[in-house]
């Protein structure tokens, strides 16, 4: 190889490795949220899961349920079934995510709860989206898809968790009546799965404390095992753990309607 030939390519590499460093350097908060929000979940979905519910007693219960989604490109729909015990047995949350629009905007998404002990449909919409899913520590919202509209991101730095390294990334709601105004979490760098979580008030007091974990490919597709969600202030926890998780199998398009839910259904 001539000189000036090993010159041109070793200038080509180090442009190639400068452009790399570079847009590794331009990597922003939001767009990682961006990234974790694009990474495939699968046109469908399903699980079965374990809810353990634990106040500052020690004292536990637990709750078996079963969930179902389908991305249809303008709404992902999902459901959640509550199995048993028999006192929540039927208990359906029915919701539709829609995605960001180009302009900036975001529809919010339609919910509906249905309590067989009441036989009606409630519609969860509003400040309600901020309330307890049905006494755990998560919310309505967190079952839901937020977008990237609704906050401004910042990258805080890199951490490690569990032997993970992650992005620290801060978002602030735009919103400014919403219950839970600041939120960080660490993204891990290989799947772009939130791992770690801290959520804070209006006064900006942490509330809640959120750790996923056994994250592992089913089917190719990045998929957390375990959530758990603690409440800083009342010490009660939410331990989440998904079992029989599938992607991308046939789903009937009727069970993701209010009848559906109504009529039970959903299995």
């Amino acid at each position: 190889m001539k000189f000036s030939q090993f010159a041109k390519g070793l200038a080509g590499a180090l442009l190639l490795a400068a452009g790399s460093l570079c847009a590794a350097e331009e990597l922003t908060g939001y767009e990682i949220a961006r990234r974790a929000d694009a990474v495939d979940k699968g046109e469908t979905s399903s699980y079965t899961a374990t809810m353990t519910l634990t106040n500052r007693k020690g004292e536990t219960r637990i709750r078996e349920i079963f969930m179902r989604s389908k991305d249809y490109g303008d709404v992902k729909k999902s459901v959640i079934v509550f199995a048993r015990p028999k006192d929540v047995a039927g208990v359906s949350y029915l919701s539709h995510d829609y995605p960001d629009n180009d302009d900036g905007t975001k529809k919010d998404s339609d919910s509906w709860l249905y309590m067989p002990a009441m036989k009606k449909v409630r519609r969860i919409s509003g400040s309600g989206k901020d309330d307890d899913f049905m006494g755990t520590d998560f919310t309505y919202a967190d079952m839901g898809d937020r977008g990237l509209t609704k906050d401004t991101f910042t990258l805080l730095g890199e951490d490690s968790v569990d032997g993970m390294a992650c992005w620290m990334v801060e978002s602030i709601a735009k919103d400014k009546s919403e219950k839970t105004q600041r939120r960080v979490i660490w993204y891990a760098k290989e799947s772009y799965k939130a791992v770690k979580g801290e959520y804070y008030d209006k006064q900006n007091t942490l509330t809640r404390v959120l750790s996923c974990s056994d994250i592992t490919k089913i089917d190719g597709i990045w998929t957390v095992g375990k959530m758990f969600m603690r409440n800083v202030k009342t010490d009660h926890m939410t331990l989440l753990e998904m079992r029989n998780v599938k992607y991308n199998m046939a789903v009937d398009d009727n069970m993701f309607t209010v009848s559906a839910i109504e009529k039970g259904k959903v299995k």
